[in-house]
């Protein structure tokens, strides 16, 4: 019997990116779970929604509060 990976039981194309085989495990290969690419894609778009939505509120806040424009204001106070 082969070890595992060889081209005995893994026929690969010419790049070595398909397996030829029947079974994908022998080649090293997995497919990720159905949900994992959906979960983080869901992720990545509330946390850009997020993201927008947060910096539309800093703008409204600006433009609603006049001591928020100048912020080099506040940090002379400090001194």
């Amino acid at each position: 019997k082969a070890a595992k990976g060889t081209l005995r039981q893994c026929a690969c194309d010419v790049n070595g990116s398909r397996c030829l085989s029947q079974n994908e495990s022998e080649c090293g290969l997995s497919a990720s779970p159905a949900g994992v690419p959906t979960a983080l894609a869901s992720v990545l778009i509330f946390t850009i929604v997020v993201d927008i939505l947060g910096n539309v509120l800093v703008i409204l806040s600006v433009f609603r509060n006049k001591k928020l424009r100048n912020a080099g204001e506040g940090l002379k106070n400090i001194r």
